[in-house]
């Protein structure tokens, strides 16, 4: 459901050029969340293409239980294309409502308030200058007067959970249904990835160890796959536990073993089994 996106630029510049950019994106970047946040609210109009429209029954008392029962029929449709299962979706749609809280509550106590719609956009985060996240944003906003204002919107993520977008970013976002915004990377960020290469080598280590295991086995030589047996199997075990292991579970590999005595042990077994027969 989430796509991750990287780009570096291609073009080159010099030293001065770079720095020119470089003070002027900082300037900007000082000035944007400023502006931002002093941005008006900006309108769209109701009925929007391939929204879910949600229009107050004006027979029920308008209270914000009502309301919020019909919103949860909703919600639970438009995360239907989410989820299929059906207990995670209940679960998104009461975190929704939870999310809804505070719009729910101005709903029910505005009369001009008709209904409600929910849209699925887009949500792009921005990581610096060379990475970006996009995930899906479920856009619900008021209905008044036959339109939707951004002061009136909520995006919420896919588990219901608030986007936490400013109010100039819904305001810029909402005649498309498409939302960007900025994050910072964790902390510990780096340390995970290291953590995580960490694991990919260890992985490739015993991938390679299979590997030539395996070429040793056909070459005749049982004993690398027996030692990789071992070690699957709880770590440091002793030659002989390891080549009794082999016998009880691979006759064939004890068979072709270079080791006299895994030859003898599973001659003398399959003997042993062979007259067992007999005596029972």
């Amino acid at each position: 459901m989430v796509t991750i996106s990287s780009f570096l630029s291609a073009y080159s510049t010099t030293s001065a050029t770079s720095a020119a950019k470089t003070s002027a994106a900082t300037t900007n970047s000082a000035a944007t969340p400023a502006a931002a946040e002093k941005a008006s609210p900006t309108t769209r109009s109701s009925g929007a293409a391939g929204a879910i429209k949600l229009e107050f029954d004006q027979a029920k008392p308008r209270t914000a239980d009502s309301l919020r029962d019909q919103l949860r029929t909703k919600l639970n449709d438009v995360l239907g294309g989410i989820y299929k299962d059906k207990d995670q979706r209940s679960a998104a749609t009461e975190e929704s409502l939870k999310s809804l809280s505070s719009q729910i509550d101005k709903a029910a106590s505005s009369k001009d308030v008709k209904g409600v719609e929910i849209r699925v956009g887009s949500v792009n985060t921005n990581y610096g200058s060379s990475s970006s996240v996009r995930s899906i944003g479920i856009e619900v906003g008021l209905v008044r007067d036959k339109k939707v204002s951004s002061s009136d919107t909520t995006v919420l993520d896919y588990q219901g959970k608030t986007v936490g977008l400013s109010a100039g970013e819904v305001a810029s976002g909402l005649a498309k249904g498409s939302y960007s915004t900025t994050g910072q990377l964790p902390a510990d960020a780096s340390s995970a990835g290291s953590a995580a290469l960490e694991k990919a080598r260890t992985a490739l280590t015993k991938l390679q160890q299979t590997s030539d295991a395996l070429k040793a086995f056909r070459n005749g030589d049982s004993g690398p796959l027996d030692e990789l047996r071992a070690q699957m199997q709880g770590g440091s075990k002793s030659s002989a536990s390891a080549a009794t292991q082999s016998v009880s579970s691979d006759p064939t590999a004890a068979l072709m073993s270079r080791d006299p005595k895994v030859r003898q042990q599973m001659l003398s077994q399959m003997m042993a089994n062979h007259y067992g027969q007999f005596v029972r």
